[in-house]
């Protein structure tokens, strides 16, 4: 029966770090939006009005 409860701890384990990484990878995703919403549009908008100009 102990041997079951190890298996149950390590599994537990990794499905805990799985479910972590996974939190992890959607807050990076989510401030690269942010980034690319608050820099990125803006610089490039900036860029085209400037060749638009010309």
């Amino acid at each position: 029966m102990g041997a079951v409860f190890e298996e149950l701890r390590e599994t537990s384990g990794l499905i805990i770090a799985l479910i972590m990484v996974l939190v992890v990878m959607g807050l990076i995703g989510y401030a690269l939006t942010n980034v690319h919403e608050s820099v990125v549009l803006p610089v490039v908008r900036f860029i085209k009005k400037m060749f638009s100009r010309k």
